[in-house]
């Protein structure tokens, strides 16, 4: 049975690489932001509320304009917007309605300045998503982000949704500082009628020497445990998390994986990990870096089309490789529908296909 999974995994797996699309796009904005997070994964530059300080964005709106554009004739079909802090740029409302015409259009925010007319607009403008920051109940969130920004983010999930965005979301980024919230959270998004997503902490930009405020393995464990049954009471679409490691548990998304008369699409076959494969960012420069992993710039939107550089990155093509994938990452039977988070890897070793250390899974054994 084992071998059987992965030999049928493998070829959906590199099926689906074949025909991959840059599908999704984060693009960061402004590295401007208004809150002074005490971790900040792109370490954003703090422009405090109030400030008469002009921001020098790099791109101009015509630049992102013409930058949507290059995307969209990439065939990407959903962009993130954020930063630093998107609403920060004046000219946030006109970029997302010129983006909606062509693709989906939506935004992480922390929320602060998403008054009821101002989520009016951006939702008349077409604003799909919006997913707001969440740092824990109250007193976490505002020992991380300020007195008063927890306040802040409920008002504007509820702005949001009053205004008609068609999906909004709190986003918990969970550490070992904020662990004991995550099932308070839940339930305030479900009691405030949003959905809920969790994404882990990891050592990067401002919080790169707080190696310690990273999760454990068993409380990572514990976590997904416990948001892969919350997903089965309240809906897989109003419950996300990243589910790597737990797909090993997940006896129907193993199914789907198998069935030889299902597609090998990003909507049909599970690959884990889709840095490079389906995802990509965009930095406020217009430089494109390999997933979330910050640092490994392969290309430049404002001179190179997208088309090129999703096809001919050298770490695109790394990165949909599993077969250099190291240590227990390269012999685990779940290689092919997990992958292991490279973005962690890469945070912890330099090394973007080594064995992923925060697995709970592989320290029991790769079969």
């Amino acid at each position: 049975m084992v071998k059987d999974f992965l030999e049928i995994t493998r070829e959906k797996y590199y099926r689906a690489v074949k025909k991959a699309k840059p599908l999704f796009a984060w693009f960061s904005l402004t590295d401007a932001c208004n809150l002074d997070c005490k971790y900040c994964f792109v370490d954003a530059a703090y422009h405090p509320p109030g400030s008469k300080e002009p921001i020098h964005d790099p791109l101009d709106t015509k630049d992102v304009c013409n930058i949507i554009d290059n995307v969209y004739q990439a065939d990407t079909e959903i962009v993130m917007f954020a930063g630093g802090e998107p609403t920060l740029r004046e000219d946030l409302v006109d970029i997302v309605r010129y983006t909606s015409t062509r693709m989906s259009a939506a935004m992480n925010t922390n929320g602060y300045a998403c008054d009821e007319s101002y989520c009016r607009a951006l939702a008349k403008a077409g604003l799909a998503q919006v997913k707001v920051s969440i740092d824990g109940m109250e007193k976490d969130h505002d020992w991380n982000r300020g007195e008063g920004s927890f306040q802040r983010v409920v008002d504007a999930a509820k702005n949001f949704k009053k205004a008609g965005v068609p999906k909004v979301v709190l986003i918990l980024t969970l550490s070992c500082l904020n662990y004991d919230d995550l099932e308070e959270v839940v339930d305030l998004s479900m009691g405030l009628g949003v959905d809920f997503t969790m994404v882990e902490f990891l050592p990067l930009g401002k919080a790169a020497e707080k190696k310690e405020w990273t999760l454990s393995k068993e409380q990572l464990e514990k976590a997904q445990r416990y948001l892969f049954d919350a997903q089965k009471r309240h809906g897989w679409e109003r419950v996300a998390f990243e589910n790597r490691y737990i797909v090993g548990d997940d006896e129907h998304c193993k199914s789907v994986c198998m069935d030889p008369n299902r597609a090998a699409n990003f909507y049909d076959f599970c690959v884990g990990c889709i840095s490079g494969l389906y995802s990509y960012c965009i930095l406020a420069t217009g430089k494109v870096v390999a997933g979330d992993i910050m640092t490994l710039e392969v290309g430049d939107l404002r001179t190179e089309r997208m088309k090129d550089i999703w096809r001919n990155a050298e770490v695109f093509q790394t990165l949909r490789n599993r077969e250099n994938l190291k240590g227990k990452c390269g012999k685990c039977e779940y290689r092919y529908v997990c992958g292991g988070c490279r973005r962690r890897a890469y945070a912890y070793t330099g090394d973007l296909m080594a064995a992923d250390p925060g697995c709970w899974r592989i320290e029991r054994g790769a079969k």
